[in-house]
């Protein structure tokens, strides 16, 4: 392997740099762990961060010595090349995903089609924007290619970046500063970009995924690339002393490794702020000094031959992770968690490992021709095209296949509701709630409940308190769109014309808010009239609304694993698991229902509180009933556990608006 590595180069011609790879090494490791449920790498989703700085450096490097070199940049190699690194890989995880999809019995078969031709097409990071998917609550079934994300962002700045060296070469021939201001400038407009879509309230989604997001990162890349790299006559940037490059790379790695320990699920002020251009700069001072040909302790460190080889895996590492994860982790999950994730993270090293090997090295030394069985020149362009063509029409194939559905054929949660009879006269219902909600919504299905539709208005990270949530006495961050979906959410029961409100409370009931500058405890009397003024809120906007019924289902029982949760939940894993806080919420919920409390009533809409609590949890907390798992991560309910719920849910429904 490591005769094959050192055989590899740039674009260019270039030998790689070795303290870069082992710095790609690292902090790939460190986010893949983050994945995996490393509970102590709370901010490793910031890491991404970092490879979008090292990309838009190495990317960019290598143009402006091409254009030095030679006054010109072949924009056909360079795509070629391109392609020649992502395409190969990409396909095998394409095409694995089609056919998990096809044979493994996914309920979610379309929208895997869907993302493997985003993915493809490098657009899944607007894909996912589109459907506001949600990085940090992986409720339900995350997308196998969600973090393909990632691929999307750069190549769509791999197409303007020629165009732009190009342009900083003719606009400013001979001033490599005023070259270095421009792009400097245009990664700053992207980070004010950024703070100016988190101050007007667009959902996190648009912010994480956006291209225009992130290219601040890929530009501060692109920046040490213009300050460090040639000139038009060909010379290389003044660099500092060794002693300053030495520490401009230390300074550099302390910033970047402090974001997997110091920023938080959601931290705000990484877009608000600038947060993100900070560990972006962070980055490229690592880069600055990882690519000094001088012999610096620094990059001595940061080459040992096993970092550097994880490090020149990277890619494959990143794209095979995230699937391994969602197919190998619940396997694991009985196992202690250090298990799990070295489980997780020997099996993606040996997967990638053999891509590199006999599928990534081939293509990168020897183009498309490598995976011909004999080379014919001229020719080497049909084998992307073909394969991509051949997992296009694979995907096309799958998303004309019916969605299957086995694992929610569930028996009912109790045996009385075995027959199912039709809702006469039909019935409109929506669901509001939380993450949870959005879970419960994953196992709904029109066939099984004749009569009944049910609108989910359910929005993950979304508490149905209108009052800062409190943790550690601090407020925590929320998504900015959840003000307008609280505002919002009365106008879609109206449009999707609902009689009924089935409202689901979610774990943020039972913390500590903040209101009017006071703490209201959690099971404190203030406490109770809060959650009861939220519900008549609720029931009242819903009567404006149209609707006639309102249900309240009560909280469940749980035993809350924080290891399985998303680090922004970890904090309810003690409060949720006490029963006793689960049954004071449910008596304050039951006592709404029956007027009490302090309770103002709506006239014109009959209310009710749905027992929930009794049949999942009348005989004490079940992981699993007839056979069926209820929980995913062990607070929201796994497909199969919410179809069985269905069961019983929506037969009381139908009865309370006989009522």
């Amino acid at each position: 392997m490591r005769s094959l590595t050192q055989q590899l180069r740039t674009s260019t011609g270039e030998q790689r740099l070795s303290a870069l790879d082992g710095y790609r090494g690292l902090f790939v490791t460190l986010v893949l762990l983050y994945h995996f449920g490393a509970t102590f790498l709370v901010g490793g989703w910031v890491g991404i961060n970092h490879f979008f700085a090292f990309s838009g450096y190495l990317i960019t490097r290598l143009l402006i010595s091409e254009r030095a070199r030679t006054g010109r940049i072949d924009v056909w190699r360079f795509y070629r090349r391109r392609a020649e690194r992502l395409l190969p890989a990409l396909v095998v995880v394409c095409t694995a995903v089609l056919l998990a999809a096809l044979f493994a019995g996914s309920a979610h078969r379309h929208r895997d089609a869907g993302d493997v031709l985003a993915s493809l097409f490098f657009v899944q990071n607007w894909r996912l924007i589109s459907r506001d998917d949600a990085y940090f609550e992986q409720v339900g079934n995350p997308s196998p290619l969600q973090h393909a994300w990632t691929l999307g962002v750069e190549e769509q700045f791999y197409l303007l970046v020629p165009l732009l060296v190009l342009v900083l070469f003719a606009a400013f021939r001979t001033s490599r500063t005023a070259r270095l201001v421009v792009v400097a400038a245009l990664a700053v407009a992207s980070a004010a970009w950024t703070a100016h879509l988190a101050g007007s309230g667009v959902d996190f989604a648009r912010l994480y995924y956006g291209t225009d997001t992130r290219a601040q990162a890929l530009l501060v890349g692109a920046a040490v690339a213009v300050l460090l790299g040639r000139d038009h006559r060909g010379r290389l940037g003044r660099r500092p002393s060794r002693d300053v490059t030495q520490l401009i790379g230390l300074v550099g790695f302390a910033i970047s490794l402090s974001a997997f320990f110091v920023v938080g699920p959601r931290s705000e002020w990484l877009f608000t702020s600038g947060g993100m251009l900070l560990f972006a700069v962070g980055a490229a001072m690592m880069g600055l000094a990882a690519t000094d040909p001088r012999p610096l302790t620094i990059n001595r460190i940061a080459s040992w031959p096993p970092a550097v080889l994880l490090g020149q895996m990277t890619y494959g590492l990143y794209l095979y992770h995230w699937p391994i994860h969602l197919w190998l982790g619940p396997l694991l999950d009985p196992l202690p968690l250090v298990v799990s994730v070295l489980g997780q993270l020997a099996v993606t090293i040996a997967v990638a490992w053999a891509s590199f090997r006999w599928l990534e090295v081939p293509v990168l030394r020897d183009g498309f021709g490598a995976l011909l069985p004999r080379r014919r020149p001229g020719r080497t362009w049909v084998v992307p095209v073909a394969g991509v063509a051949v997992v296009a029409v694979l995907a096309g194939f799958v998303f004309t296949r019916p969605v299957s559905e086995e694992d929610l054929d569930v028996p009912p949660l109790v045996a009385a509701d075995a027959e199912v009879t039709p809702a006469d006269p039909p019935l409109d219902m929506a669901l509001l709630g939380d993450s949870v909600g959005v879970s419960l919504g994953e196992g709904w299905r029109d066939d099984d409940h004749p009569g009944v539709t049910m609108t989910n208005l359910s929005r993950i990270g979304c508490d149905l308190v209108d009052a800062p949530l409190l943790s550690d006495g601090a407020p925590m961050p929320e998504d900015a769109a959840c003000d307008d979906w609280r505002r919002d959410w009365p106008q879609q029961v109206e449009e999707a014309g609902a009689s009924d409100l089935l409202v689901l409370p979610g774990p943020q009931l039972i913390g500590e808010h903040e209101v009017d500058g006071r703490t209201v405890g959690s099971r404190s009397a203030d406490h109770a009239a809060l959650i009861t003024e939220t519900l008549d809120d609720i029931e009242r906007r819903a009567h404006e609304a149209g609707v006639t019924h309102v249900q309240v289902a009560t909280m469940p029982c749980r035993e809350v694993d924080p290891d399985r949760l998303d680090p922004s939940l970890r904090q309810f894993a003690g409060p949720i698991s006490d029963p006793a806080n689960i049954g004071w919420v449910n008596d304050v919920i039951r006592a709404w229902a029956r007027g009490e409390g302090g309770s103002q009533r709506t006239s014109g809409v009959q209310r009710q509180a749905l027992d929930l609590w009794e049949p999942l949890c009348g005989d004490g907390y079940r992981e699993e009933i007839n056979g069926v798992p209820l929980y995913s991560d062990t607070v929201h309910f796994s497909p199969a556990g919410a179809a069985m719920v269905w069961t019983w849910l929506t037969p009381r429904v139908v009865e309370a608006t006989r009522q």
